[in-house]
C-alpha cells in the first residue's frame, strides 16, 4: 500500500470537502452553474490566470473562484471577443 506524506493527507482531506453546493448557492441553480463553470473551465484551459490561489485542475478551480464570488453569473452575458488575461510563456 502506498503511504501518503502528511502533507498529502492534508490535501487530500482538503480536496473530500470540496462540493458543488457552495458554488450553486452563489450562482442560484446547477444549471447556471454548469454553464459558468464549462466557460470559465475553458477559459483556464487555453491558459487565463486563475482568480483564486488553487493546486487543484481547472474544474475544482473554477468552483473555487466560484465560491469566492470571482466569477458569476455576469458570466453568462460575457461575450468571449473579450480580450483574456493569459499567461506569458517565454520561447526558448
Amino acid at each position: 500500500m502506498n503511504k501518503m506524506t502528511k502533507q498529502q493527507e492534508i490535501e487530500y482531506a482538503q480536496t473530500l470537502g470540496l462540493t458543488s453546493q457552495q458554488a450553486v448557492d452563489a450562482v442560484g441553480n446547477r444549471y447556471d452553474l454548469i454553464l459558468i463553470a464549462s466557460q470559465r473551465c475553458r477559459e483556464l484551459s487555453r491558459g487565463d490566470l486563475p482568480r483564486v490561489a488553487s493546486k487543484h485542475g481547472h474544474v475544482l478551480t473554477t468552483l473555487k473562484e466560484i465560491e469566492h464570488s470571482k466569477v458569476g453569473r455576469e458570466y453568462l452575458l460575457k461575450s468571449s471577443e473579450s480580450a483574456p488575461r493569459r499567461r506569458k510563456f517565454s520561447t526558448i
